[in-house]
């Protein structure tokens, strides 16, 4: 999923790049810019784009000419490196490549594990599963308010939970973080600690208080340093 400030198309560095290039040039360098965020985060190249794919993207014309302009000293969104360009503060917002590999890795072995406690593949209904496990919908008291800690430990009784290396956490505070931005605009300990802690149970990681302060504390800290 990519993250986006719904302010980027107003940025000041779009606008100065679209001034340089002319007319309709604020939305070349736009979708320039949105490609290379996508194209970086499918192939976990933490902000590397190639020559290859800007010279051969189709969707923006002389897509040359705008890559050099958002690497150009008064705009910097890239900036020219060996073989291509690298995306200014890509890893601000973006995790890295090798954090993603080892999420992906742990919801592989989560999912063998699974796989491996229900070899024949037999699929059960929700009624099913719900009532072997105790937790049926009808047991639960009326009129309780749900919270995403209600959530989170509901995840937790349904599914194992992993425990997360401190990197990977850091990630998920930094998506709670601009989720908390987008949606309340408040990046808050209490905002995005609960999206946090919702994240954290749809993925079936484990987590506690002291896990959110450390990790709201690192992100918010690197933010701060790298403004």
């Amino acid at each position: 999923m990519l993250y986006l400030d719904d302010r980027l198309p107003t940025h000041p560095k779009i606008l100065k790049a679209g001034a340089k290039l002319g007319e309709g040039g604020a939305s070349q360098a736009l979708h320039l810019y949105l490609l290379g965020i996508t194209y970086a985060r499918q192939h976990l190249t933490d902000g590397f784009i190639p020559n290859a794919f800007v010279s051969s993207c189709g969707v923006v014309s002389k897509s040359g000419s705008v890559a050099k302009v958002l690497a150009n000293r008064t705009v910097r969104l890239w900036r020219k490196v060996r073989g291509g360009y690298q995306i200014h503060d890509y890893h601000q917002w973006n995790p890295k490549a090798a954090v993603v590999k080892e999420k992906r890795e742990l919801d592989r072995q989560r999912k063998a594990q699974t796989r491996g406690a229900n070899p024949k593949g037999v699929q059960r209904g929700h009624f099913a599963d719900s009532r072997a496990r105790g937790i049926h919908e009808s047991m639960k008291p009326l009129n309780t308010k749900r919270t995403s800690t209600d959530a989170a430990r509901r995840f937790e009784i349904l599914h194992p939970v992993e425990i997360p290396s401190f990197a990977l956490a850091c990630v998920v505070m930094r998506e709670a973080i601009d989720q908390a931005r987008t949606v309340d605009h408040d990046t808050g300990l209490a905002t995005a600690g609960e999206y946090f802690k919702t994240f954290c149970a749809h993925r079936g990681l484990a987590y506690d208080g002291d896990l959110v302060r450390r990790t709201y504390d690192a992100v918010t800290g690197s933010q701060r340093r790298r403004a």
